[in-house]
């Protein structure tokens, strides 16, 4: 059962339809719980575990896992934006404090070690990207803009536009 994960993904259309089964699924485990004294409890709670990691499984299949950060490479850390590389920062930095102290002399600690590397890697990324405001005009902005000239009285100077528009650049 659990080995026909193709067979079983080809009869669902998306990921969405797997996620609403395993909640479903979950829903009928949680209920079943509560029956324990059923004469047929741990068959059926079987066939549901069993049906609940096949749908987990055909998930992956539709949407695979991202990479963890402790195995990212050069070119991975690379194709992050910024986001993503604040939050692969905390993440390695977590696992440094957790792998820390596994060896007497913290020299000789290879997970460590590569953990630190990984983190330079990402430090120096997060140097040469910048974060989504630092290079996004807002719409709010614009239209703050725009009702400003609207509501202007006269017939306004080319160079006053222009200025404005330069002060939203340097927002």
């Amino acid at each position: 059962m659990l080995k026909n994960i193709e067979k079983v993904a080809k009869s669902y259309g998306s990921v969405e339809e797997v996620k609403k089964a395993i909640r479903s699924l979950q829903s009928r485990k949680s209920r079943l719980k509560k029956q324990k004294s059923r004469k047929d409890y741990e068959e059926l709670m079987t066939e549901i575990l069993q049906q609940e990691q096949l749908l987990k499984e055909v998930r992956d299949y539709f949407e695979p896992k991202a990479k963890p950060v402790p195995e990212m490479t050069k070119s991975d850390i690379e194709l992050l934006n910024y986001e993503e590389t604040i939050r692969a920062i905390k993440s390695i930095q977590s696992k440094k404090c957790l792998v820390q102290h596994a060896t007497e002399r913290i020299e000789d600690n290879v997970e460590y070690q590569k953990a630190c590397e990984i983190e330079r890697m990402l430090l120096e990324h997060k140097k040469k990207i910048k974060p989504i405001e630092d290079t996004v005009v807002r719409k709010s902005d614009i239209n703050d803009l725009i009702d400003h000239l609207e509501n202007q009285e006269e017939k306004i100077s080319k160079e006053y536009v222009i200025n404005l528009l330069k002060n939203l650049l340097d927002k």
